[in-house]
């Protein structure tokens, strides 16, 4: 009973917390205007071809070439204001304070992926970056789920070979 109180607790701190880091990362994302490194790689999605946009806009850069390529097809598809282009880095902000506090949890433990999930939501530079759309929020994102993947693969002995094949995946 205390176990399952103290998990009734967990939970809704953890939905509190990413309430509340969805507010602060949706509030007024789009009101800025786009910043130099943004309107740069807005511009590397105007070219014709995705192929042309690999050779003159990814290779001469040095930035990931995912983001890029998303940002490329992105543009094509729901146009260029400040509010679509940042949606989806939005939405990867949110999201990684949810697998930063599921990587905690399984790491150390569920008070420590609190701990967590709450700087992740709440210091400065996670959510700025959760609001420019560059690699940086769904690097972070990815990294925090390849964490919690990654302990599931090394420690999980109960599940079936066909299941850790797809957790790797």
């Amino acid at each position: 009973s205390t176990s399952l109180k103290n998990s009734i607790i967990q939970n809704w701190l953890i939905i509190s917390i990413l309430i509340i880091a969805a507010i602060l990362r949706f509030w007024n994302y789009w009101g800025f205007s786009l910043s130099n490194d943004e309107l740069s790689a807005l511009n590397r999605t105007q070219f014709n071809s995705l192929k042309e946009m690999l050779w003159g806009g990814v290779w001469v850069d040095g930035h990931p070439a995912g983001v890029q390529i998303f940002l490329y097809y992105w543009v094509k598809v729901f146009g260029n204001s400040e509010a679509v282009i940042r949606f989806p880095f939005v939405l990867c902000g949110i999201l990684s304070v949810f697998f930063a506090y599921k990587a905690a949890s399984l790491w150390f433990s569920k008070g420590a992926g609190i701990f967590v999930a709450i700087v992740t939501g709440f210091l400065e530079f996670p959510l700025l970056y959760s609001n420019i759309a560059r690699p940086y929020s769904p690097g972070l994102m990815f990294v925090m789920l390849q964490a919690w993947y990654w302990k599931k693969i090394l420690t999980e002995t109960e599940i079936n070979t066909k299941q850790k094949i797809l957790n790797s995946v």
